[in-house]
């Protein structure tokens, strides 16, 4: 090791002593961070000016009218383009524009055809077309610019599309809230033809049953009018004869009232019967005696029972009087001779109760005060109907008497009326005979008829009820009467997009820095072999492996500043934007170390050959590391050999410490370039020995030709 310190020694004291070496050193210190910076500065937000993008565009629209109102999409378009910023717009002439596109004035062109607009509006016609806006880039000029412009081109296309969309969808729901509005105030409507619909299905079975009933009522009515015309000869003798009867009673009511003159002496008589009988009734319930109670008891009930039957026949007289005459007076009466016949017939009854108890051996005590009771109550009925009622009823039926007779000289003038109106009725029943054929005729044809308005009644009510079972009325009115500017606003962009992101970064020069400063690490790496010998030159008193080490130690030195000053330049001269800037400028002086060596490792074992071999390792790791696109869009050779490549892991160590650290991602890419420093140091340390002299001798031989240092 002691040999190994002196090599690293010597070489620092011959790298600050001699100036020359010095100030190559310093340069070969500051290059690899120079490329770094450019690269990154260059790349910090290219996205950001692509204002200065010429895009030429050409408005050959000649418009159209719409319901008689002229529209220019042509011209809103332009108006739309002069207020974007995203691109260099430029409005020029169609041959102007045809020209700068094609010697590179212009990135691209837009063409807006003259049937822009009328194509626009087709959409309100049977044929709708898609116009078209003619885009024409030209892809020598640069490699990214045909992609920025065909993106500008393509986001123009979707705002025009997105505002047609936004106007045509708010025409449309205008139109369907007003048929909302309309449909709830016809509502109420809707709902009574529904009901009336259902109530028709519900009486179409009664419908049936009044036609066929009808039918059997018409057929009846026929019937009976046959029967009245066939007894209308019989109808013209009762009249007359009831013109003589109605003559005969007009002089029988007559003798009758002269009778009646006499009845207050009946009535009277009559009412005292009915009153003594309540008499009989307080003896019998006063007897103790049961000898004296059986004998009394029979006839005690015959004389109620008979009592019963005149208060009947009271009440029949006056039920019949006051029902012709209305008089209220006697319909008081006939109540008061229905509550006295039931008060003889409940006396009837307790007698037989009393009777059949004295046959049994047994003193009817509770019968009897029951039965002195209720012929208390007889007793004050018949008491008022004897007073002042008394002449009332025989006046009242005089009344009825002298009607009566009235009411038979009426009939006798109503028969002779009857009988000169007979004519007329036959008359009627001869237009009755065409009515009811008319009616029957129309019966047929309704019978006919309803089994098809059934059916149609029936579908209709079964679609309703689908209707309703699939669909709510209520739902659609508030469907339709939604707020149009917002529904044309969600069809405008019906799906917005909620972008979160994890490790954000904020430019993309930030987001590039990891590739081009691990770049820069190998590119210093590959300026150190270059201009830097990795032999001794007292080779004689060295081992192959000091020599190695010893070389070594002075190529890590150099490495060190190249990297720390790189990492450190990043963050304080370009402010590359960095979560964990310590672990930026640590983790930029192991890659750095680490690509020192495998470079180093190259040459020192195969000389000029080993410088090829790191250029080439450059050359597969630009492109297979994954540094600037995904490694997924590469060539799948590209693909395979990414694992493999240093690059990989260095990158992606940096990138971590740029985003944000994930430690399992930071363990793992550590552990791979620990892997390939350790292949690289062993394979430096064994390799050199074996083949050292072959490599002599090949740069001998180089140099033999004169070609080559």
């Amino acid at each position: 090791m002691e040999k190994v310190w002196k090599i690293y020694t010597t070489d620092l004291k011959k790298m600050t002593t001699n100036w020359a070496a010095s100030l190559i050193i310093a340069a070969l210190i500051i290059l690899p961070s120079l490329y770094a910076w450019f690269n990154i500065k260059a790349s910090w937000d290219p996205y950001g000016h692509t204002q200065g993008i010429a895009v030429a565009v050409v408005n050959l629209d000649r418009g159209t009218a719409i319901n008689g109102k002229k529209v220019h999409a042509g011209n809103d378009v332009v108006k739309k383009l002069k207020q974007n910023k995203t691109l260099g717009w430029r409005f020029v002439q169609e041959k102007e524009a045809a020209h700068g596109v094609k010697t590179g004035e212009y990135y691209a062109s837009l063409t807006i055809p003259e049937n822009f607009s009328e194509k626009l509006a087709s959409i309100l016609g049977d044929k709708p077309e898609k116009p078209v806006i003619t885009y024409t880039v030209n892809e020598k000029i640069n490699a990214i610019a045909p992609k920025i412009t065909g993106s500008g081109a393509s986001a123009i296309t979707q705002q025009i599309s997105s505002a047609f969309v936004k106007t045509v969808s708010k025409t449309i729901f205008t139109i369907f809230n007003e048929i909302g509005i309309e449909l709830e105030r016809d509502l109420p409507d809707i709902e009574n033809f529904k009901a009336w619909v259902f109530r028709l299905e519900g009486d179409i079975p009664e419908l049936n049953r009044i036609i066929r009933t009808a039918d059997r009522d018409i057929t009846k009515a026929d019937a009976v009018r046959k029967q009245a015309e066939a007894a209308m000869p019989d109808v013209m003798r009762l009249a007359e004869r009831g013109k003589t009867v109605s003559g005969d009673m007009s002089r029988f009511f007559g003798n009758t009232e002269s009778l009646l003159e006499q009845t207050d002496t009946v009535i009277k008589n009559g009412l005292e019967a009915l009153n003594a009988a309540p008499a009989v009734s307080n003896q019998v319930s006063m007897l103790a005696d049961n000898t004296k109670i059986a004998e009394t008891a029979p006839k005690n009930t015959m004389i109620l029972r008979n009592s019963k039957q005149m208060s009947d026949a009271f009440g029949d007289l006056l039920k019949t009087a006051a029902e012709e005459t209305g008089s209220q007076d006697l319909i008081r009466m006939a109540a008061r001779f229905t509550a006295l016949s039931q008060s003889f017939q409940k006396q009837q009854d307790l007698n037989g109760k009393i009777l059949q108890q004295v046959n049994n051996g047994l003193l009817p005590e509770t019968l009897q005060a029951d039965l002195k009771q209720e012929a208390g109550r007889a007793g004050a009925i018949a008491g008022s109907l004897l007073g002042n009622d008394g002449a009332k009823i025989a006046a009242d039926l005089k009344t009825f008497v002298s009607q009566a007779g009235q009411d038979s000289a009426k009939a006798n003038k109503l028969f002779q009326k009857l009988e000169g109106s007979l004519p007329e009725i036959q008359a009627i029943l001869r237009d009755t005979k065409t009515g009811l054929a008319i009616g029957k005729a129309k019966l047929k044809t309704a019978e006919t008829e309803l089994p098809a308005a059934e059916r149609k009644i029936r579908k209709l009510a079964d679609k309703i009820r689908a209707f309703e079972k699939q669909e709510n009325i209520d739902q659609w009115i508030q469907l339709l009467k939604n707020d149009a500017q917002e529904e044309s606003e969600f069809l405008k962009q019906p799906v917005s997009l909620k972008e979160k992101v994890l490790y954000p970064i904020k430019n993309y020069g930030s987001g590039m820095a990891p590739f081009y400063t691990v770049l820069s690490f190998w590119v210093g790496a590959m300026l150190l072999v270059s201009l830097l010998s990795v032999e001794h030159h007292r080779d004689g008193a060295h081992a192959s492996w000091q020599i190695y080490f010893g070389k070594l130690l002075l190529f890590l030195t150099i490495a060190f500043f190249q990297s720390a000053i790189t990492a450190a330049g990043d963050l304080f001269i370009l402010h590359v934007d960095v979560q964990e800037k310590a672990w930026f400028i640590l983790f930029g002086i192991g890659i750095g170390a680490v690509f020192t060596v495998m470079v180093y490792t190259l040459v020192s074992v195969f000389g000029n050959v080993g410088k090829a071999l790191g250029i080439v390792l450059l050359v597969l790791q630009i492109s297979g590391s994954g540094g600037t696109f995904p490694i997924q869009m590469e060539p799948s050779f590209f693909q395979h050999i990414h694992p493999l490549l240093p690059f990989t892991y260095g990158i992606g160590l940096m990138r971590e410490a740029v985003g944000g650290m994930l430690m399992e991602a930071v363990i793992t890419d550590i552990i791979y370039l620990a892997g390939f420093l350790a292949i690289a140091l062993i394979f430096g340390t064994a390799a050199k020995k074996l083949l050292s002299r072959m490599t002599e001798r090949f740069t001998r031989k180089g140099k033999e030709s004169g070609l080559f240092e």
